[in-house]
């Protein structure tokens, strides 16, 4: 293995955890009668998780003691991704 590819190696292993995708609040309204919360209109945080599989866009609800941890896998993703562009953009230069 190649000083560069060593180097890269040692750059993805930081990347954890990763993901791709998107998190986003949304307020959305609860099952419970009278509740005021979604009486008033103000309704109940909640947080997405949005990927596509397969070219389909797909939503996972993300846990209020998970969404630090999805925020860091998705910016771990795009540093990712820049390390695979850099690494293609070198097989061009080399």
């Amino acid at each position: 293995m190649s000083e560069a590819q060593e180097k890269w190696m040692q750059e993805i292993m930081k990347a954890w955890p990763v993901a791709k995708g998107s998190i986003r609040e949304v307020k959305k309204t609860c099952s419970r009668k009278g509740c005021k919360a979604c009486a008033s209109g103000e309704n109940h945080s909640a947080w997405l998780f949005t990927y596509y599989v397969n070219g389909k866009q797909r939503c996972k609800h993300v846990p209020k003691n998970k969404v630090d941890l999805v925020k860091q896998a998705l910016e771990n993703g795009r540093k990712l991704e820049q390390l695979i562009l850099k690494a293609g953009l070198s097989l061009l230069n080399s």
